[in-house]
């Protein structure tokens, strides 16, 4: 007996805590151009159910990714939140990265150097393996230290 298939949609956010909501704000509106959409307080009981957090509230806003209908959604937890064992809750810090595809990554590169934005390395030119040739992508950190990279991606069709 087979299971049925998910039918997904969209992908719609990437949430981020933080520690500095507005801090974080004015970067990604100032430095990376991201639009502003909305900011609310957390401290409904049916949220703190949903996240497993009983006496959590936050500050939450909500910013769209320039040419893309994906948001970041930034929650700043207040300090008094209980604490659980080291298992993953949702009111801890951070993401792994996000990547988002620029026309020129070059150009990209040297706007934010120009605004003093920490890179990891210069713009690198991947070309092993084979199915990365010709792939290009530079990984930056935002004032949390939270990593963004930016990829161009090569004329090809591709998966990446």
């Amino acid at each position: 007996m087979g299971t049925k298939m998910i039918k997904y949609k969209r992908l719609r956010h990437i949430a981020l805590v933080v520690k500095d909501i507005e801090n974080i704000i004015d970067f990604y509106t100032n430095i990376l151009g991201f639009k502003l959409r909305d900011r609310y307080i957390i401290e409904s009981e049916d949220i703190r159910k949903g996240i497993g957090l009983q006496k959590a509230k936050a500050k939450g806003a909500h910013l769209m990714i320039p040419n893309s209908d994906i948001e970041l959604e930034l929650f700043e937890f207040e300090k008094n939140i209980e604490k659980k064992s080291e298992e993953y809750i949702a009111s801890h810090p951070g993401y792994r990265h996000i990547a988002i595809v620029v026309e020129n990554l070059k150009e990209t590169y040297e706007e934010l150097k120009s605004k003093n934005v920490s890179f990891i390395s210069e713009p690198i030119s991947v070309n092993e393996p084979a199915c990365f040739k010709g792939f290009q992508f530079v990984y930056m950190k935002d004032p949390e230290g939270n990593i963004i990279e930016f990829n161009q991606l090569p004329e090809r069709k591709s998966s990446l």
